[in-house]
């Protein structure tokens, strides 16, 4: 590989046919903001040649987790930082987590932006993205951003799974295995007043809601609504089947169950969010509903890069998988 150091930006610019001043505005980054404009064009063309050129300097990325302790939030975030150091030898700095706080948000992107960072990956809440409307200095001020597990926002890429198809693929699930009286087992989340189902505060349980009651309605049915684990138990003689749209859902329920002597899968049926190793090891081992967590790490982490490279890459949204194990029963 060729020794940085003989390759100045002198040598870049005489290459590329270009003011110095003009490879160190596009290399840090900056060719997009201030006073002066430089085309995408120049940009890509001083890029180019700073690649053939052997030219490396070292960029840096903040991830902004909302937080990490749920099953699929260690994963992507294990995932962007293997990607990032195996695929780009990109430096990976970590913030603090935000627990969706709007607030916490602000303050790490701001310090993302005063910090000179190449760019930032970070899982908003709902409250931040309603703001983006009217406070475009909340991405101005980071150069270059990436969204995970959030719907795609203007001029900012996203990398999520659809979670309204997670909902069909629940229901469509134990609706094929013979079952009509199905629940839906929510839990609370961010606020959201403009909700498509007002008793689900949560807007990802939202969408997995409405492709549950979609999938329910195709097949002539409709389903319960439940909030609350001991709800589940004093009600179980009104379904057969539940769909638990909540990471730690499925489990909780299923320790409830073992607690109340009602067997899984003979007297309940169980359909889990998300895969993690408490699912696989459970007795039974609970059939989910699994967002691909590495994949959107992964991709992130692409993205961002060519993002920071000068492209324009689109959003992604994955399509979840069903992984089938012990907790439903076939009628």
């Amino acid at each position: 590989m060729t020794d940085d150091a003989r390759i100045t930006l002198r040598t870049i610019a005489d290459r590329a046919g270009v003011s110095v001043a003009t490879v160190s505005t596009v290399l840090s980054n900056k060719a997009g903001s201030g006073k002066v404009r430089i085309s995408d064009q120049t940009i890509q063309k001083v890029r180019r040649t700073a690649r053939s050129a052997g030219y490396r300097r070292q960029i840096v990325i903040g991830l902004i987790p909302a937080r990490l302790s749920e099953a699929n939030e260690i994963p992507v975030a294990q995932s962007i930082i293997q990607t990032l150091r195996e695929e780009h030898d990109v430096h990976l700095a970590l913030g603090v987590p935000t627990q969706a706080n709007p607030e916490s948000e602000l303050t790490e992107l701001a310090l993302i932006g005063r910090s000179g960072f190449d760019g930032a990956i970070m899982e908003p809440s709902f409250a931040l993205l309603r703001q983006l409307a009217d406070r475009p200095d909340i991405i101005s001020s980071c150069t270059n951003l990436v969204f995970i597990n959030r719907y795609p926002v203007d001029e900012v890429p996203c990398v999520t799974v659809d979670h309204r198809q997670c909902g069909v693929i629940a229901a469509r699930h134990l609706i094929d295995n013979g079952h009509a009286r199905i629940a839906f087992l929510a839990d609370h989340g961010d606020s959201d007043p403009a909700s498509c189902c007002p008793a689900i505060e949560c807007e990802v349980q939202q969408n997995r809601y409405q492709g549950f009651s979609e999938a329910l309605a195709e097949a002539g049915r409709t389903g319960e609504l439940v909030h609350e684990v001991e709800d589940v138990l004093a009600r179980r003689g009104e379904f057969t089947a539940i769909y638990c749209a909540h990471t730690r859902g499925a489990t909780a329920l299923l320790s409830a169950c073992w607690q109340a002597g009602v067997s899984v899968p003979a007297a309940l049926s169980i359909v889990g969010q998300d895969d993690e190793f408490t699912k696989e090891m459970a007795r039974p081992a609970l059939t989910t509903v699994d967002v691909r967590a590495p994949e959107v790490g992964q991709l992130a982490a692409r993205t961002i890069i060519a993002r920071i490279d000068g492209e324009k890459p689109k959003s992604t949204v994955l399509s979840p998988r069903l992984i089938e194990r012990e907790s439903v029963r076939h009628l």
